[in-house]
């Protein structure tokens, strides 16, 4: 089975979002078998920022829709899009 890198953007609900640790709390609610492999901030407009990640998992059915699923749930974001998917 081959591996999948998902890179997604994740908005915050405000400006005043705080991005340091955001990284230590997205691996920590990612599925068994993905890893948080890049992470970058990425000035938008008028002060609001997004936080663009890049997670690689195991090729599976439902892989992308449960990575998606925990990325929302983090507190303060608002909004998680699927930037891209490639096969490893």
């Amino acid at each position: 089975m081959g591996k999948v890198a998902m890179t997604y953007r994740l908005m915050p609900e405000s400006t005043d979002f705080d991005f340091d640790g955001l990284d230590r709390i997205i691996a920590s609610k990612l599925p068994s078998g993905s890893e948080l492999r890049d992470r970058r901030i990425v000035p938008i407009a008028f002060g609001l920022r997004s936080f663009e990640v890049m997670i690689v998992a195991e090729d599976r059915e439902g892989t992308s829709d449960n990575v998606e699923k925990a990325l929302g749930g983090i507190n303060g974001i608002q909004s998680v899009e699927s930037i891209e998917t490639t096969l490893l």
